[in-house]
């Protein structure tokens, strides 16, 4: 069974990048809607353990959308290696589905 609505999850340093890549992806009509968190993360890079606020973004989208979406995120990130990670959708209200079908772009 393949699932056709993904959510994308990513994270930025500043709520500045997090809007910046929200607009992109909402405006390119990569995703249907972009919600922003302030969190704390902790994780290993560069030998040592790192502990940063961050803003996590939950993007809503189509699963056909997935590398469209993965690329604005690359080309408008500032990390070497960025989150994206996909998560799908496995129930969800059907009219909240339809929105998400209607207000991305659709394949010609």
């Amino acid at each position: 069974m393949t699932q056709a609505h993904i959510v994308l999850m990513t994270t930025v340093p500043s709520e500045a990048d997090a809007d910046k890549l929200a607009n992109i992806l909402v405006t390119a009509k990569a995703a249907a809607c972009v919600q922003i968190m302030p969190i704390k993360s902790r994780y290993f890079w560069d030998g040592k353990v790192a502990n940063d606020a961050e803003y996590l973004l939950l993007i809503k989208t189509r699963a056909d959308l997935y590398a469209p979406a993965a690329e604005l995120i690359k080309q408008n990130h500032s990390y070497e290696v960025p989150e994206i990670i996909s998560v799908p959708v496995v129930g969800g209200s059907s009219s909240y589905l339809d929105w998400i079908d209607a207000v991305t772009s659709r394949k010609e």
